[in-house]
C-alpha cells in the first residue's frame, strides 16, 4: 500500500513538470559605461539609464567581449547606476550594460 502511494505521488510529480519550459535569459543592451569602472566600486555612470530596472540583474560586458559579469541593481539616479555588490573586475569606458 505504502509503495503504491509513493509511486503514485512520484508519477504525479513528474507529470506536473511536463508543461514547465526552461528558457534562457534574453539580454538586451540597455546602456554603455561612460567612464572606467574600477574594481570594488558600486556606482558607475552610463550614457542612458532610463531603461534599467531596479532590483533586476544586469550584465556588464567589456568592449572586447572577453569578460562578462552580472550584478543586481540597487538604485538608478539620473545616469548613475548603483549595484548591490561591489564590482569584481575593471570595466573600461565603452563596456556594454545588458538587462
Amino acid at each position: 500500500m505504502r509503495r503504491g502511494l509513493i509511486c503514485l505521488l512520484l508519477v504525479c510529480f513528474v507529470l506536473s513538470l511536463a508543461p514547465v519550459r526552461v528558457t534562457g535569459q534574453k539580454w538586451e543592451q540597455m546602456a554603455v559605461i561612460m567612464a572606467d569602472v574600477s574594481k570594488d566600486e558600486t556606482a558607475f555612470i552610463v550614457d542612458n539609464a532610463e531603461g534599467i530596472i531596479v532590483d533586476r540583474t544586469i550584465m556588464i560586458e567589456r568592449r572586447d567581449g572577453k569578460l562578462k559579469d552580472t550584478y543586481e541593481v540597487l538604485h538608478v539616479y539620473g545616469r548613475w547606476v548603483l549595484t548591490k555588490e561591489r564590482i569584481e573586475h575593471e570595466f573600461p569606458a565603452g563596456s556594454r550594460i545588458y538587462q
